[in-house]
């Protein structure tokens, strides 16, 4: 890995930053947060749909959906007006800036390469042929290629000693892979009909039909993250690993030179360059690592990179602007990252499996290892009280809508159990 100066520090007036997807979530906040603290100018866009970045570090926001009829007249224009260095931090955003590269480039120094290579590492199918070509272990899956196909893989899948997945290529189409819950992938079914439905439900919505993978078996802590920042000549310019601690409300850094290696052979057959954050876990049996997935953009707990002398969004921007990374080759173990206020929510709701007081000491006997938090910070704290305040009030209506619903059906049993009327 290189180490040398870092050009956004010295830059007296920086090229601004156009993020696009500038969210209140916790990867869109810590990549304003980085450039705003290096001294860029920060411009952001993103969907009416969500809520905004409330970051003081935010110096504009436009509202612009992730659509062509939207997005390129927006980006027309903008490169009209300076241009700068253009992030995207979600992905129908990355999607459609990766597919029109060529043109934005003209204006436009971009941190994301073109969709050829990009979706190398989006398209799940993609991305574990080019694992294994570089002798990566991946899940067995199965990509149907018409309906026969379908039914032989299905009639074939061993749903007595495995589970399975369907999954999809984020940011291509209007619908994720699951409506409900908004991601590209779902659990696949537990017998031939189910999953049959589902792939050909996909289909219909989609245009093509889903990978189906199976399920590497293990808990969330044996999940390892590389996140890896990859130059032109498609090495890695920085490097760490972490995991989540039972949920996704925690992570910590690792170390695990496997995975490091494991990630940069892959990247590396993928032509890949930029910043990825790509996911492994550990099969608790043979304890071999199996690549899951692909991130290419930051990730929820970017502001971890921070406290690791790591930090990626302006690490990419250096990259990206011609300079070079100033980025230290060793990294502390045990640093803590949390998503401060979802934690209650989740203690919550996994009440029953885990008992609310153990969960608050273990994290109380780790409070001196937190390190970087989702929202929080004293120097920037309205993100933190604008989310911590829309969570109250989402759960404390949950609640409500809780009582009223247990109240509505109490009512018509008590009156099946009542005695005869007088009248």
């Amino acid at each position: 890995m290189a180490s040398t100066s870092n050009p956004v520090a010295s830059d007296t007036h920086p090229v601004r930053a156009l993020v696009l997807g500038v969210n209140d979530h916790p990867r869109a906040l810590a990549t304003v947060r980085s450039l705003g603290r290096a001294g860029i100018r920060v411009i952001g866009a993103r969907s009416a749909a969500f809520a905004r970045c409330h970051s003081r570090h935010m110096n504009q926001v436009h509202v612009v959906e992730p659509t062509e009829q939207a997005l390129l007249p927006f980006l027309d224009w903008m490169g009209d007006h300076g241009g700068g260095v253009l992030f995207a931090v979600h992905d129908k955003y990355l999607v459609l800036a990766s597919r029109h590269a060529d043109v934005l480039s003209r204006r436009f120094t971009l941190t994301m390469p073109r969709w050829e290579i990009l979706s190398r590492l989006m398209d799940p199918g993609r991305l574990y042929d080019i694992a294994q070509r570089r002798g990566v272990r991946t899940p067995l899956h199965f990509a149907p290629r018409d309906e026969a196909d379908l039914e032989s893989v299905c009639a074939n899948l061993d749903f007595a000693h495995r589970a399975y997945a369907l999954k999809t290529t984020p940011g291509i189409a209007s619908e994720p892979a699951d409506p409900d819950t908004g991601r590209s992938t779902k659990l696949a079914g537990s017998d031939p009909l189910t999953v049959r439905r589902n792939c050909l439900e996909i289909k219909t919505r989609l245009g093509r039909f889903p990978l189906i993978a199976e399920i590497v078996p293990g808990q969330a802590n044996q999940c390892v993250a590389v996140t890896m920042l990859v130059d032109h000549s498609h090495a890695p310019l920085l490097a760490f690993c972490s995991h989540r601690l039972g949920s996704d409300v925690s992570c910590e850094s690792v170390k695990d030179d496997e995975a490091i290696e494991a990630a940069a052979r892959l990247l590396h057959g993928a032509e890949y360059t930029g910043l990825v954050t790509l996911e492994f876990r550990r099969d608790p049996k043979n304890r071999k690592l199996t690549v899951i997935r692909a991130d290419p953009r930051v990730t929820r707990p970017t502001s971890l990179s921070t406290a690791l002398g790591m930090d990626t969004p302006t690490a990419l921007y250096g990259q990206a602007v011609g300079g070079s990374v100033n980025a230290p080759l060793a990294y502390q173990e045990g640093v803590m990252w949390l998503s401060e206020t979802t934690l209650f929510e989740a203690l919550w709701h996994n009440r029953d499996t885990r008992p609310l007081g153990m969960e608050v000491r273990r994290l109380w006997q780790r409070r001196g290892r937190i390190k970087a938090f989702a929202y929080f910070c004293l120097r920037d704290p309205l993100p933190f009280l604008a989310h911590a305040q829309w969570r109250g009030r989402a759960w404390l209506w949950s609640r409500i809508h809780g009582v009223v619903r247990r109240s509505a059906k109490a009512i018509p049993w008590r009156r099946s159990h009542a005695g005869p009327r007088d009248d």
